[in-house]
């Protein structure tokens, strides 16, 4: 029997990745989250096949979580499925041990392609993502500008872009004002802009 955690804020998006994965694994054992220390307390009791984690849940820090699931198990796999811009975050947790990314937009036969791969121990990224792949098959090749940002300051970067502010950002993260401060100016000076609008035309840019 396998065992999977689906961790979302959205019920309605747990109930739907549910149904993919029993319709794939008939008597598969489903264990749901809706936040990061859910997530950690059954982590910590039950090895799962697969944990399908939102990285964009409230009051969840995503790199600290990732980093305690890795400790604890090594081998434990993970597949992030998110809105969050995949092109320009999926280098980085894959490189912590996420085994694949899935944008939410993506067909239900993508996701379910996905799951099968990842539960079968191999990577997956999704149908718009294979140009990172191929960086990471290329290892020494040339990336993109957020490259330079460590993992904290693209997920501060990403909060930054969804509209919020210094002080929304520390309170998510559980952070002192001073350190986002620091954060986003790391980042303002690495990807060379002056403000947030400019940053947000950056990503955008890099969407096209």
């Amino acid at each position: 029997m396998k065992k999977f955690l689906l961790a979302d804020d959205h019920h309605v998006v747990r109930s739907g990745l549910g149904l993919i994965i029993k319709d794939e694994f008939s008597n598969a054992e489903i264990d749901e989250c809706s936040n990061g220390s859910c997530v950690w307390e059954k982590v910590q009791r039950t090895a799962y096949d697969l944990v399908i984690l939102d990285i964009t849940m409230p009051a969840t820090d995503p790199i600290r979580l990732l980093k305690n699931i890795f400790a604890h198990r090594p081998d434990q796999k993970v597949m992030i499925f998110t809105m969050s811009n995949v092109a320009i975050y999926a280098k980085k947790y894959l490189a912590m041990g996420v085994k694949g990314f899935i944008n939410k937009e993506a067909e239900p036969s993508e996701v379910r392609l996905g799951i099968a791969a990842i539960v079968s121990n191999r990577k997956y990224l999704g149908s718009d993502m294979k140009h990172i792949l191929t960086w990471e098959d290329a290892d020494k090749q040339a990336g993109t500008p957020f490259d330079r940002l460590t993992s904290r300051e693209l997920e501060v970067m990403n909060h930054l872009v969804e509209g919020k502010n210094v002080s929304e950002i520390a309170d998510i993260l559980s952070l002192h004002i001073s350190t986002i401060s620091t954060h986003k100016a790391n980042i303002m000076v690495k990807l060379d802009v002056s403000n947030v609008v400019e940053l947000i035309k950056t990503v955008q840019l890099f969407n096209r």
